[in-house]
């Protein structure tokens, strides 16, 4: 049988290479490169794929809007029953950018493509790169590189990831260009049955934190914005539970106005930890609506990022 699974493309992206860590490169897998992150979404709310793969958050520019609001519209119609439930897995990508291109030499370099948000993470590097080069947007690093392939002149360079270069054979003039080394970003693995283990994890390296075995719990919920200290109330009731709050996101409800959504992620899984239960129920009596997206398995990446 072949799982299929879609993702912000085009190939080469890092949101591939997020994709090829849960899923590995068999013969079984039929990967859907899709164009926006909206689209993702609409493949897999549609059942047109398995799964589907999208960035989440990442460890230096914060959180995905777009995808916070997209799992808001998924769950908002279903907050009022608690009906809709999914599972979901993490997947972690290090960040490591590379300059690539066939050109001579740097002074032979007319313009340099990459992702908008990619600029501000090497500026250590663009210091030593003559200002006057032109520095044109591309919708995507892997874009960017594809631009660069298709340039007969030789004469342009990018911003690109090591998959990029391998798949379109772009020499790497500078390797890990990027201002921090720690750079990483955590994508979320969507679908309505429980994704394949990817591959085990290797043996902790020296001087790496253990790796703790523990799952993962997210939940959704609005609060009336009119009653004062509601919000308070919700994480009092976790705490006094003994529940460990990892993050907390809020965006626009798109209900009410100045009404908000929620997002909070809890260490430990609520169908099998009585304390998490209880927290949830306790909260549930305050919050105007809650719902628990799901549980998951704390990728071993996690943990190599820490």
């Amino acid at each position: 049988m072949v799982t299929k699974v879609a993702f912000l493309g085009p190939e080469g992206t890092y949101t591939h290479q997020a994709v090829i860590q849960q899923f590995g490169n068999k013969d079984n897998v039929s990967i859907y490169p899709v164009k926006t992150i909206s689209d993702c979404f609409k493949e897999i709310h549609s059942k047109n794929v398995d799964f589907a793969v999208v960035p989440l958050e990442n460890s230096i520019n914060g959180g995905v809007v777009f995808t916070f609001d997209l799992i808001r519209d998924w769950f908002i119609p279903s907050l009022q029953n608690n009906s809709r439930q999914n599972d979901d897995t993490e997947q972690f990508v290090s960040i490591h950018h590379n300059f690539l291109t066939r050109a001579e030499d740097v002074s032979k370099i007319t313009c340099i493509y990459s992702h908008p948000q990619v600029w501000t993470q090497v500026t250590g590097f663009l210091s030593t790169i003559p200002a006057s080069i032109p520095r044109i947007d591309s919708t995507s690093t892997s874009k960017a590189a594809e631009l660069v392939n298709g340039d007969e002149s030789n004469t342009s360079a990018c911003i690109s990831s090591q998959m990029s270069s391998d798949l379109y054979q772009l020499p790497i003039r500078n390797a890990n260009i990027e201002d921090n080394p720690n750079n990483t970003t955590r994508f979320l693995v969507l679908g309505y049955e429980k994704p394949p283990a990817p591959s085990p994890s290797p043996a902790p390296e020296v001087g790496e934190p253990e790796r703790p075995d523990s799952r993962i719990t997210s939940i959704i919920f609005t609060l009336n914005h009119n009653d004062p200290g509601a919000l308070c109330d919700v994480l009092y009731e976790f705490k006094k539970n003994g529940v460990n709050l990892t993050s907390i996101t809020s965006r626009p409800s798109h209900l009410k106005q100045w009404q908000y959504v929620f997002f909070a992620e809890v260490i430990g899984d609520s169908s099998s930890d009585a304390n998490i239960a209880k927290g949830i129920e306790s909260a549930s009596s305050i919050c105007s609506e809650l719902v628990v997206l799901g549980s998951f398995d704390r990728s071993w990446r996690y943990w190599k990022s820490s």
